[in-house]
């Protein structure tokens, strides 16, 4: 039977998504440390110039969160954003040959962290687009600890196959987010951990809440909030941020530690949550997805001047 056109250039798109991985694969493991901070600051400050749709949500981003700021101090902002999204790109392959001993090598497991791990119970990891994401679990599957984490469909299967072998290297269970709510609860239900990304915007359609982030209103995730509610036995939310030092390490900062309180609204917790990222990405701004919409809903009633150029009115919920 004739292929179809569709299937053709499903194939075409595996395949030309395909090339970088392997290339990547190939050649940026075998780098030194120091060569491999070069390409990062090449590839971001290039970045920063021709993305040139991103460049435009972060520049707005930017002015939005920061105001005040000089412009010399706005520019520095998008060039390290840029610059961290190309190092977390870069050390998922460099961190991928010798993994266990690069880690250990390269990332600081701070104490108030494994103090943290090693406490009985449920415990849920609260990442944002902060850092390097992807290296704080790698440090919690290092140090001896299980985690579970989300990871979401980026282009072709095959693409988010290898994508994931990479983030499981040490252990760490991957599950796509279409049918993570079971095993999710079911590895908190028996004390383990987990790990959730809770900067992301989500539309009111798909359970989005309104939070204040970083000082103005926006649809978040409730998810951290929603899974602490779902546990019976005493659960701890841990915010963390693993910083990405000049020289090449990394240093996971001390968490932010929040317990739900009884009668706490889902509302009320996520707004917590809200607030404890905030607080750590105004303490180290440069290494923030500065470079999204996440602020691309405005809420009834709202002036739209008072936004970013990308928003637009949020639909109501039906």
């Amino acid at each position: 039977m004739a292929k179809t056109p569709k299937t053709f250039w499903r194939k075409i798109r595996a395949t030309l998504e395909s090339l970088p991985i392997s290339l990547g694969l190939w050649t940026i493991p075998f780098l030194t440390r120091k060569q491999l901070l070069w390409l990062v600051k090449v590839m971001g400050s290039i970045a920063s110039v021709c993305d040139r749709a991103g460049r435009s949500y972060a520049i707005a981003n930017i002015d939005y969160v920061f105001p005040n700021l000089s412009a010399k101090r706005k520019k520095l902002i998008l060039i390290g954003c840029y610059r961290n999204i190309a190092r977390v790109l870069l050390d998922m392959f460099w961190f991928g040959r010798n993994s266990l001993e690069r880690v250990r090598a390269w990332v600081d497991l701070a104490p108030a962290w494994r103090a943290t791990l090693d406490r009985p119970g449920p415990k849920i990891i609260v990442t944002a687009h902060h850092g390097n994401w992807e290296m704080a679990g790698h440090a919690v599957l290092a140090g001896g600890y299980t985690l579970m984490s989300v990871g979401k469909q980026l282009g072709s299967d095959a693409t988010t196959e290898k994508l994931n072998a990479f983030r499981s290297r040490l252990g760490q269970q991957i599950i796509l987010s279409e049918g993570a709510l079971m095993p999710l609860l079911r590895t908190l239900k028996k004390g383990g951990n987990i790990a959730l990304l809770a900067d992301q915007y989500l539309n009111e359609a798909k359970g989005g809440i309104w939070t204040t982030f970083l000082g103005h209103p926006s649809l978040a995730a409730p998810s951290p909030a929603f899974f602490a509610q779902r546990i019976k036995k005493d659960v701890l939310i841990g915010i963390a941020y693993m910083q990405a030092r000049p020289d090449g390490h990394y240093r996971c900062v001390d968490p932010i530690l929040l317990y739900p309180e009884e009668g706490e609204s889902l509302e009320a917790l996520t707004q917590r949550v809200s607030d404890a990222s905030s607080k750590l990405i105004k303490r180290f701004p440069t290494q923030w997805l500065f470079a999204y919409k996440r602020w691309r809903a405005i809420p009834e009633g709202a002036d739209p001047k008072d936004f970013p150029f990308y928003a637009n009115r949020a639909k109501r919920k039906p």
